[in-house]
């Protein structure tokens, strides 16, 4: 089990980014928050600092790149980071455009072209002297579900870069980690208005986080009551079944009209 000295975290400033930050910070990392909303980053930092902890905070937003390669280089300029974790994103009922297409492409510029700009800025950074990059996906990325298309699509196209890049980059000193969590009780969960099967601590998600970057796992999945089936089961099933089975949920759950 490694242990990490150095990490830079994206999506900071609240829920499981915040978390895995205090995580961090807990076991003994030097912390770099980054995210859009500074005061919220500056009171993460000052909350770690009090702790003792090393940390300090970057506002950023991740779909600039020209912010985030000078966010990189001033996190690498006292010291190499090891630990880059790309954890912005946002869901479909935090974006504000009116039509589906313009919450798509502003989704997508968060989700999955700010990720990527991310996981290769930490590619760049930690490849000299070796270290770990993951990025947060979300089980959510294995069928497409109602309500959440954009997202859906987001999380599944991250992990199939991951995984394209965990070939590629073999045989280098980078440790590609594709983080996929299921329902973590987070800001961006509270609005949701359906049952979310073992909905779990956002503290107990970030443990989670933390040791599977540690043990050098190339997917961590979480939590297992629901990764597991919903590989096994909804993952094989054809997708004419699986339209089935949503559209008789969707029903059951709908009150009865007048």
């Amino acid at each position: 089990m490694k242990s990490f000295r150095k990490a830079l975290v994206t999506g900071a400033s609240s829920g499981l980014g915040r978390a895995i930050c205090q995580e961090l910070a807990a076991r003994g990392a030097e912390v770099i928050a980054c995210a859009r909303r500074e005061e919220q980053l500056e009171e993460l930092a000052e909350e770690l600092r009090a702790l003792g902890a090393s940390a300090r905070a970057e506002p950023l937003d991740v779909t600039s790149p020209e912010a985030v390669r000078e966010v990189f280089a001033r996190a690498s300029a006292d010291g190499p980071l090891d630990l880059v974790l790309a954890g912005a994103g946002v869901a479909e009922h935090s974006v504000e455009a009116s039509d589906r297409a313009a919450r798509t492409r502003q989704l997508l510029d968060v989700n999955l072209a700010g990720a990527v700009t991310t996981i290769e800025a930490g590619v760049a950074a930690v490849l000299r002297t070796g270290g770990t990059v993951g990025v947060l996906s979300s089980l959510a990325g294995t069928r497409g579900l109602p309500g959440a298309a954009a997202y859906c699509a987001s999380k599944a196209a991250i992990s199939t870069y991951v995984e394209a890049r965990q070939v590629e980059l073999r045989g280098r000193p980078v440790q590609l980690v594709d983080i996929q969590p299921g329902f973590v009780r987070t800001p961006m969960t509270a609005p949701n208005r359906f049952p979310m099967p073992f909905l779990m601590d956002v503290e107990a998600a970030a443990r989670r986080t933390v040791d599977g970057l540690e043990a050098g796992r190339s997917v961590v999945r979480y939590p297992r009551r629901l990764a597991w089936p919903l590989r096994l089961l909804a993952g094989g099933l054809p997708r004419s079944v699986w339209r089935r089975l949503l559209q008789g949920d969707r029903r059951a759950s709908q009150p009865d009209r007048p």
